[in-house]
């Protein structure tokens, strides 16, 4: 996969509003000619998030964090430029050219040959499950149709079957030339105990994944990132197994199912969160659009902050054992401290989501998901099962417990009305709960609205930004400034950076555009920089004409008290040296800068 051609990405980034684009991710609302929300990438209360449709630019005031359509799909998606364009182009219509004559890395040449593996497997399981005679696939199929399970679901999930041999898929693999060593590295064959330990025992490798339904996990690019496979027989170890980490895998950091849902998560804005893959599959093909499986575990922060990128609000609704009800209490504290709205959905004794809607229907279904209880009705309920809530020292543990979640929540007022509820659950005055609360609470912090601000450099001069803004206003005084200085008297090497893009520029051409100089610019502090003052309002800027001079005037006195003191340097070198020419020579040129500077 090679370079792509500039002017592909100039026609890419003029197909792709961005409005549209981060539309699709998070709620967008009008504000004057711009759009604003909340920010994606960090934790707020209050929108400082800014996207600009006339200039095609994003720009937190919270964060500091700005830039392109392609630097935020960078960003959102976790990718690397290349990848950014490539997606962009495929959801505008753009054709992207090859050079063949790039070479990529190492890690990203073996990420993208993991990608090819699995997706082969996939088709190959798949393949199987739908075509294949054998007794065991169609035992296969019977289990997935007394389910719920038809062939437009298990088609749609691309749902397959490993056969019941040792080899079937590493003979297929290498039959498509790909070598053990790399389908080890994909996770998709173990080597045997004689082959790992390099002993007298049987030697080679055979398939992770025999005699198993397969569920192929996908991330929210719909590539093949890994496999989850469920036993046929509950003798045949555990029920469930999953790929490995791999390059292209993480446990922890995918949701199953959010491929197919991330677009009505974000026009709904709100996330069912189940276990396992049936809990997603069998809501989805009833119905419910915005639902995703977190693959059996407790949330992890990265998956939360997967969640975050399309919504804020979540409701769990896990199995009702004791496991199921662990891992939400385990995921609710964390859900907290990402800036997640959260409620609990319950369910029956022994239901889970997949019995549970296929028995009574998409209705009752959604009716549970609508009352579904507060974090802190759900964690008292869930604490009052287990521990006495009468008893002075039991009822000490869950208060003590209660307040430890409550002191997580950013806000001071949800802090003081959840403590209010809780003292009325525990019959308890409000004034001892609010005081150990109080006392419980410091390492959490309290809230405190972010303040809407441009953030640059600490270093960067007012004088150096403001002029900066003016270049980015409007690019006539690029040339008025290059009389008298240049990138080299820009003391801040982030405004620096920005100021060499801008010059260069201003050389090949006088009418330059935003996106032009965002793309010279890889390093993200740079494109935040030149966000952030685009963004200023023009009557902050005041009288441009004024801003200039004063902004030239700065810079030009900074740059001859360097130079002043360059040669006084210089003068007591040559003086110590008893260079009398050299000391002639220096003394002229520094009584020639005081004259031009007074």
């Amino acid at each position: 996969m090679g370079l792509i051609p500039n002017e592909v990405i100039n026609q890419v980034i003029e197909r792709s509003d961005i409005v549209d684009i981060i539309g699709s991710y998070t709620a967008l609302k009008k504000a004057g000619r711009n759009f604003k929300a909340l920010c994606p990438f960090h934790n707020e209360k209050t929108p400082s998030f800014v996207v600009n449709p006339d200039k095609q630019i994003f720009h937190c005031f919270g964060c500091g964090v700005g830039g392109n359509v392609v630097g935020f799909l960078m960003r959102q998606e976790h990718l690397e430029f290349p990848e950014a364009v490539r997606f962009l182009a495929n959801k505008a219509g753009v054709v992207v050219p090859e050079d063949d004559s790039a070479v990529p890395s190492p890690s990203r040449q073996l990420r993208e040959e993991i990608l090819k593996i699995n997706a082969l497997a996939a088709t190959f399981f798949h393949e199987i499950l739908l075509t294949s005679h054998e007794a065991d696939v169609k035992a296969a199929r019977d289990y997935l149709k007394g389910r719920g399970v038809n062939l437009e679901t298990v088609k749609k999930f691309q749902l397959g079957y490993a056969l019941n041999e040792w080899d079937a898929l590493l003979k297929y693999l290498k039959s498509k030339g790909f070598s053990e060593e790399l389908l080890g590295l994909a996770g998709l064959i173990i080597a045997r105990e004689g082959h790992r330990q390099g002993g007298a025992g049987k030697s080679g490798f055979y398939d992770r994944f025999r005699n198993r339904i397969v569920f192929p996990i996908l991330d929210v690019q719909n590539r093949f990132v890994a496999f989850g496979a469920r036993a046929m027989k509950d003798d045949e170890g555990a029920k469930y197994i999953n790929s490995p980490e791999t390059a292209v895998y993480t446990k922890g950091q995918h949701m199953f199912g959010l491929q197919l849902t991330k677009a009505a998560v974000g026009k709904l804005d709100r996330i069912i969160v189940v276990e396992g893959y049936m809990d997603m599959i069998m809501p989805y093909v009833h119905g419910v659009e915005n639902v995703a499986a977190s693959l059996g575990t407790a949330l992890t922060p990265e998956q939360i902050r997967l969640i975050r990128r399309y919504t804020h609000n979540v409701v769990m609704l896990f199995d009702t054992d004791a496991a199921g009800q662990s891992a939400i209490v385990r995921s609710l504290d964390l859900l907290i401290d990402e800036g997640m709205n959260v409620r609990v959905a319950t369910l029956a004794q022994d239901e889970d989501p997949d019995s549970f809607i296929r028995q009574q229907g998409l209705g009752p279904f959604n009716a549970r998901i609508e009352n579904a209880s507060s974090i802190l009705d759900f964690k008292y309920d869930w604490l009052t099962k287990r521990i006495d809530p009468v008893a002075v020292e039991t009822k000490s543990m869950i208060a003590q417990e209660l307040l430890g979640t409550i002191a997580r929540f950013k806000s001071e007022v949800a802090k003081y009305e959840l403590t209010k509820a809780l003292a009325q659950k525990l019959n308890v005055p409000e004034s001892i709960l609010l005081k150990q609360a109080a006392l419980g609470t410091g390492q959490h912090g309290s809230f405190k609205e972010p303040v809407a601000k441009i953030q640059v450099s600490a270093s960067t001069s007012a004088g150096q930004e403001l002029l900066l803004a003016l270049f980015l206003k409007d690019p006539a005084w690029v040339k008025a400034a290059s009389e008298s200085i240049g990138p080299e008297d820009f003391s801040d090497g982030v405004a620096r950076q920005v100021v060499e893009a801008i010059w260069s520029l201003s050389q090949e051409t006088s009418e330059w555009s935003t996106n032009d100089l965002l793309l010279r610019l890889n390093d993200t502090p740079a494109q935040s920089l030149v966000t952030g003052l685009i963004s200023i309002e023009e009557g902050k800027l005041g009288d441009a004409a004024l801003v200039f001079q004063d902004c030239i005037g700065k810079i030009q006195k900074e740059k001859q008290k360097k130079a002043r003191g360059r040669l006084v340097e210089a003068i007591r070198q040559a003086e110590a040296l008893k260079d009398t020419d050299k000391l002639d020579q220096l003394k002229e040129e520094f009584n020639q800068l005081i004259k031009t500077s007074s």
